[in-house]
């Protein structure tokens, strides 16, 4: 058992307990000895008399205290033995149904990841999130299993027009230092996110107050935001993660890149940079009903064969094989006695395209539309996701998650591909009939290489023969930032419930950090239109930028639907990205972890492989 046993309990119960009946007994002989004194008569045996009966009353009162705590306490010992008894026969019940049981430390393992400090402000990828991040800070709201909105830090969020938003703070929480989760800390942190950008330079975790004209704390419970004109995805940032609403204690904002403090299901014990975190459950924290374990220690290993062998020796409760989980190995793992959970990843495969105008020569050959659409017609979307993995993925039929509500189902943007006689005839248009030659980058782990690998034979089948340099992530992301000795890049990117944050930042990215300034090159500043009207890319890029804030106007999903189709064939024509292959999402446990579910729409594990599990062999 993890929580307090008997004995302890007890213990402390009776100190609190004979300490308030001390006091009692202390001010009830009080009484007594001044009310006898006060009846005294002149002579001296009469006063030696009542100075004897305090004497007498004040012990026969503290006998009397002390027989009752002695009675209080047996009943009190009694009543906790008999609640402690109902706690292990409701466990015991619980297991033998297969529910819930408290206690054990989860033990996980995460291949990779681009740690760049414990600021969720600043964080740049929801890979921070899903090995750290989102388990120490809470958001202020979080989803159900269709994506609809549901409280959290906030307990509920009322719109009483299209632009105004107030988000009602659930009472009583408080971080991990103790301070209160209140409208004030809400209006402190998002003071504190107006002046920052992520690690990439981008705005991401700013946007959900990118277009507040007005934000304040009405009082302690609520705080209002006033938005400069309706945006529909305007509580999608408050959802994500990182993201505006992950929130941070204000007396931890100078030190939270190092020693963070929020207001997550795990208190921060320590970390070690590419080698591990450990927390421990937090007995303060406000959904404390939804976690069973009492800590977590996260390990940090690289290759995913090495991690996939400790989990099956036993060295991890959770975990995950090499690639994926195919139909076979499903079967063979249940069949062994683990617990398998499948589904759809809120993560893809997409290409990015080195349109700088400052690149080296021979790498910003993709600036030319035709040779991007050479790219697209090369692809078989469906073999990729048949040798990667057996069917389980999902080929992409847009620049969306497949699951998207805003891409509805039988409409498919990349039916033309693949079409490799077209491909040739593009480029040779384009004055690439030889080929090009180039570096694609990409990450190392097993799950990403098994996608782009067949990719990459794919376009070197029609002379887009890349020089394929895949690594770990930060030292891929420097290369992909610098803009300069790589025609393609295939990444990996997720999506959240909504498709304008990732369609926003995507061209975002390609007028930031990625194109930049025309005259100064990458990231240094968004390029602008008016001032390079001879630009086609900029022209492109304004166009579809203009369409998806057309798209994201309107409240409702059901009157965003249509527009974003409109967004979604200008995107496709311009070629800005491509995506090729929805995850399939799978995790195994040991036999022993119960709560495994994978989360219809969302794609992970729930509670991201903590909060919701327990183990039923502690």
């Amino acid at each position: 058992m993890s929580h307090d046993n008997y004995w302890t309990r007890a213990r402390r119960h009776r100190i609190s307990r004979r300490t308030m009946l001390g006091a009692s007994a202390k001010a009830g002989v009080g009484a007594a000895g001044l009310a006898l004194v006060g009846c005294g008569g002149d002579d001296d045996d009469d006063d030696a008399a009542p100075a004897a009966a305090p004497a007498a009353a004040a012990a026969q009162a503290e006998e009397q205290a002390e027989e009752q705590a002695m009675e209080e306490d047996a009943q009190a010992q009694a009543e906790e033995q008999a609640m402690d008894d109902d706690e292990m026969e409701e466990e015991q019940a619980a297991a033998a149904a297969g529910g819930p049981m408290r206690g054990g430390i989860m033990r996980r393992s995460i291949a990779d990841n681009l740690f760049t400090g414990w600021d969720p402000h600043t964080a740049a990828t929801g890979l921070d999130n899903l090995g750290y991040i989102n388990h120490v800070f809470d958001r202020m709201l979080g989803f159900e299993d269709d994506g609809a909105v549901a409280g959290m830090l906030a307990e509920s969020v009322e719109n009483p027009d299209n632009v105004t938003y107030v988000f009602n703070m659930r009472p009583g929480v408080v971080f991990h230092d103790g301070a209160p989760v209140d409208a004030p800390t809400v209006q402190l942190n998002m003071e504190r996110l107006q002046d920052l950008v992520d690690v990439g330079g981008g705005s991401r975790n700013s946007e959900g107050i990118a277009r507040a004209v007005s934000m304040e704390a009405v009082d302690d419970s609520a705080w209002r935001m006033v938005n400069s004109e309706p945006f529909g995805p305007t509580l999608v940032s408050f959802q994500s993660f990182p993201g505006t609403g992950m929130l941070i204690s204000p007396n931890n904002f100078d030190d939270v890149l190092t020693d963070p403090v929020g207001a997550g299901h795990l208190k921060f014990v320590s970390y070690t940079e590419g080698e591990a975190f450990v927390g421990e459950r937090w007995d303060d924290y406000w959904d404390n009903d939804n976690v069973w374990l009492d800590g977590m220690d996260l390990r940090v290993i690289p290759d995913a064969n090495t991690s996939w062998n400790a989990f099956l020796n036993g060295d991890f409760d959770t975990g995950g094989p090499p690639g994926g989980i195919t139909l076979d190995l499903k079967e063979q793992l249940e069949a062994d006695g683990f617990n398998v959970i499948t589904g759809s990843h809120q993560v893809w495969t997409q290409t990015w395209y080195n349109m700088s105008p400052n690149a080296q020569p021979g790498f910003n050959v993709l600036r030319d539309p035709r040779m991007r659409r050479a790219v697209h017609l090369a692809l078989d979307r469906q073999a990729i996701t048949d040798v990667a993995h057996q069917g389980l993925g999902k080929p992409s039929r847009g620049p969306t998650s497949v699951e998207s509500w805003s891409l509805p189902e039988g409409v498919d943007f990349y039916s033309d591909a693949p079409n490799l006689e077209e491909a040739r005839q593009l480029m040779d248009a384009a004055g690439h009939a030889d080929g090009i030659q180039g570096v694609q980058l990409a990450y190392s782990p097993e799950y990403q290489r098994i996608i782009t690998e067949p990719a990459h034979a794919q376009w070197a089948g029609i002379g887009i023969d890349l020089e394929y340099v895949h690594g770990q992530e930060p030292p891929i992301i420097d290369r992909l930032l610098a803009v300069q000795d790589w025609t393609i890049a295939t990444l990996s990117w997720e999506s959240p419930f909504d498709p304008d944050p990732v369609l926003r930042q995507t061209l975002e990215g390609l007028q930031n950090w990625m194109y930049g300034s025309p005259a100064d090159g990458p990231r240094t500043g968004r390029a602008d239109v008016n001032l390079h009207p001879d630009d086609d890319i900029l022209v492109g890029l304004a166009e579809t930028e203009d369409l998806l804030n057309k798209a994201a106007a309107p409240p409702t999903q059901a009157e965003r639907i249509p527009l974003y189709q409109d967004a979604y064939a200008v995107f496709q024509e311009h070629g800005w990205n491509h995506h090729i292959v929805q995850w399939p999402a799978g995790a195994v446990g040991q036999g022993y972890v119960g709560g495994m579910r994978m989360v219809p729409f969302f794609g992970f594990d729930q509670g991201m492989g903590f909060k919701y599990h327990w183990f039923d062999n502690v």
